[in-house]
């Protein structure tokens, strides 16, 4: 096994919101692990970790490649007090504390909707937003309103030359981006921390709203939206407290979408 049991338990303890941590070698899916937990009535503050996944899957049911030794698979439950329209949120917390820790290594990071977690090719942060590559992804499962599981990868020291041909050409890597290995450990904790306590802002009633979408490197940009069974074309304009994109049409209509694939274009 990849992660040290000893520094990971150690780290886990540092951080009083953690309930318990699962620590796997190899599992098909974090967030199923977490999912038969809170079924079982595992409480609040369970994390489910491993070093690979076999399964490891995106939204939409796309497949999350997740290769040992190099990358977080990380799984946390919840169960909020918050009423269920305002889940959405959960995403936006996960996307944040992934931001923070990430910046806190020296990279650049950044957030495209609705779930996809980028950080540029070196650590030029002028970099046009087109070019940046996706680093991670979010997952969120709601069971309301008994719980919620959200799930975290980050490619922390992945080899791109590694990498399924199909993802090549999208995938980004902070050991790539920085130029040297960074400890898995160290973006760990700091991830954990960081969704402790945003998650503990958002339960007190604090909205993630504005955070977030100043983290979206897509917003204020023109973009191709493939939604709906179609393409898109338009300004991403904004963003709202459920998740959802507003994107300015050429011909000046507004359209709504809770859901899609953005990709950024430019004349």
């Amino acid at each position: 096994m990849s992660w040290d049991p000893v520094e990971v338990f150690r780290m886990a303890e540092r951080i009083p919101w953690i309930r318990d941590l699962h620590l796997y070698e190899e599992v098909g899916s974090t967030n199923d692990i977490a999912r038969d937990l809170g079924e079982m009535g595992a409480p609040e503050g369970v994390v489910v970790l491993a070093d690979a996944q076999r399964a490891g899957r995106g939204r939409a049911g796309r497949s999350w490649w997740t290769p040992p030794g190099v990358a977080l698979a990380v799984s946390i439950l919840v169960r909020p007090r918050r009423p269920p329209g305002d889940w959405p949120q959960l995403m936006m917390i996960a996307g944040l504390a992934a931001v923070e820790s990430i910046e806190a290594v020296g990279c650049p990071a950044g957030l495209k909707w609705p779930n996809d977690i980028m950080i540029p090719p070196d650590r030029n942060r002028a970099t046009p937003a087109s070019a940046w590559r996706k680093a991670g992804g979010i997952l969120v499962e709601s069971v309301p309103p008994a719980f919620a599981v959200i799930g975290i990868g980050v490619n922390v020291n992945t080899s791109l030359e590694a990498a399924p041909p199909e993802l090549a050409e999208i995938l980004g890597s902070i050991r790539e981006t920085v130029g040297h290995a960074i400890p898995r450990l160290m973006v760990l904790e700091g991830l954990l921390r960081a969704f402790a306590r945003l998650y503990t802002e958002w339960s007190e009633g604090a909205s993630m709203l504005e955070r977030w979408a100043a983290r979206l490197i897509m917003l204020g940009q023109p973009v191709r939206l493939h939604a709906a069974g179609r393409i898109w074309e338009g300004l991403a304009e904004s963003v709202s407290a459920e998740g959802g994109l507003w994107l300015r049409l050429p011909d000046g209509r507004r359209e709504y979408f809770l859901a899609g694939d953005v990709s950024l274009r430019w004349s």
